[in-house]
């Protein structure tokens, strides 16, 4: 089974996070500071043990070097490299980059910034650290004019990234088109091109650029995902749903994003015209790896579903167990509950993808913090401590800001939601009369099975298997033709 990230801990996590003040670091978590003598060969020694790899014994020879030389010394620039690379074969990723930050800001050595900027693109690519924070201090201001393919490569698609968000299309679009075709960095300028396309509604433009993408064999998993998620949207959006669904199907599984991709799928299913189909993939949004995951759009597609088929007293039930499941949220928004006291919307916020990701790296940071404690060295341990007080408040302000742009865009979004399901309730009604009336010229049939194309079905034993999630079918009785007890109060 999959395990999803966002699990009752990282909730609590996020409700500390809202709720309590910004971390600092209490007195007793401050080892007492003790000056050392510093010997004249500290940099020499310091490097014997990073080139042996004992990365450990390096720290605190490379740290007392740099506690007591400045910028000018010849060795200086380097001994900040080896200690980076020394915090890093720790685990201390965070304090690790945040030294290499430092080191491209200040060194004119171009060997040590070329070597620090390969590190980078490693722990982007591997999703180490956050993109966007160090797209900001590291590449947006520089000039790397003096670094070669094919790291150049790396640093024109980042410089072109900053100088889109800034608003400067064409200074980015000269970035850009310093990378050559065969570059991995050429097909992700073209994802994100087919982005700004989508912003300036040149949808099919867009659409043409994404379908190109996925002929490269070239492409990396994870942007092959995010074309087909991306495009099959769009062909949503036109009303295409077959292919739609074909591309949802080739999304890859067994990730924390199935969830919403099992509801889209729906959507495109139930606009089909197999509603059987659509309830089964919501009936695997049941699946406990997706506990906290059910959006409001689920009970209206789902009431959506048994009104399709004229199972109008299932359709009521859904409307009166979408009251019921948001009725603490919807009160805690009309009462204009603070964020950090409603955790009804905490629960929900806890799976947007920038708050999990902000999550994500806290959760990083506070367990490297918790590593650099235990380090013997007292002003080591004490610097260390004091950078990931700053690394921890300024994600925590980051993701306070967005946690509450997000609240005040969910409770717009679950007030309309409450709005449609009060016309979806009157809707059904007006159906249930409309049917009545309708049928008082016709002769009664009796209800009809929705059958399903495959000759074996096994039945549903509330047993929830990643890799059937998908291929749920719930057998739906159309009661469109046929008259029902209740009709008679409609006559």
């Amino acid at each position: 089974m999959i395990r999803l990230f966002r699990d009752l801990t990282m909730l609590c996590l996020c409700m500390m996070i809202l709720a309590c003040s910004l971390f600092t670091p209490h007195k007793n978590d401050m080892h007492s500071i003790t000056p050392k003598i510093v010997a004249p060969d500290n940099f020499s020694k310091g490097y014997t043990l990073f080139a042996q790899h004992q990365y450990r014994q390096a720290l605190p020879i490379l740290h007392d070097y740099l506690t007591h030389h400045g910028p000018d010394d010849d060795n200086y620039a380097w001994a900040l490299f080896f200690f980076g690379i020394s915090l890093k074969e720790n685990g201390l990723t965070h304090a690790a980059f945040d030294v290499f930050t430092r080191l491209i800001e200040q060194s004119p050595n171009a060997k040590i910034v070329t070597h620090a900027l390969g590190l980078f693109e490693t722990a982007m690519n591997e999703g180490l650290i956050d993109d966007d924070y160090i797209r900001e201090t590291v590449f947006c201001s520089k000039d790397f004019a003096y670094v070669g393919a094919p790291l150049s490569s790396f640093i024109d698609y980042h410089q072109g990234l900053c100088n889109w968000q800034k608003g400067y299309i064409d200074w980015g679009n000269q970035q850009f088109q310093k990378i050559p075709l065969d570059s991995i960095y050429y097909l992700k300028y073209r994802f994100e091109l087919a982005r700004l396309m989508i912003q300036d509604n040149d949808i099919q433009k867009a659409m043409d650029i994404l379908e190109s993408l996925l002929t490269s064999d070239a492409l990396s998993p994870s942007l092959q995902s995010k074309t087909r998620i991306t495009l099959a949207r769009l062909y949503y959006e036109q009303k295409n749903y077959d292919r739609a669904d074909q591309l949802y199907q080739q999304i890859v599984k067994y990730h924390p994003d199935q969830a919403p991709f099992l509801l889209e799928r729906a959507w495109a299913q139930y606009h089909f015209g197999h509603p059987d189909i659509a309830l089964g993939l919501l009936i695997g949004l049941n699946a406990p790896d997706f506990k906290d995951q059910i959006t409001p759009e689920y009970y209206l597609l789902k009431s959506l579903i048994y009104k399709y088929v004229c199972n109008y007293q299932e359709a009521l039930a859904i409307v009166d167990e979408f009251q019921d499941h948001y009725h603490g949220l919807i009160q805690g928004i009309k009462n204009r509950n603070p964020l950090a006291e409603h955790r009804p919307a905490l629960q929900l916020l806890a799976h947007r993808t920038k708050i999990t990701a902000l999550l994500r790296i806290l959760e990083h940071l506070e367990h490297e913090r918790k590593t650099a404690y235990l380090i013997d060295n007292i002003t080591l341990a004490n610097h260390l401590n004091t950078t990931y007080h700053l690394l921890i408040k300024k994600y925590k302000d980051q993701l306070k800001t967005i946690a509450h742009q997000s609240y005040t865009q969910l409770s717009d979004q679950i007030l309309a939601f409450e709005e449609n399901m009060r016309l979806m309730n009157y809707e059904i009604g007006l159906d249930m009369y409309q049917r009545v009336k309708q049928h008082t010229t016709q002769s009664k049939q009796a209800p009809s099975k929705m059958r399903v194309a495959h000759s074996v079905i096994y039945p549903f034993i509330n047993e929830y298997w990643n890799d059937e999630l998908d291929n749920l079918r719930v057998s739906l009785t159309d009661r469109c033709q046929t008259l029902e007890e209740w009709d008679i109060f409609f006559k």
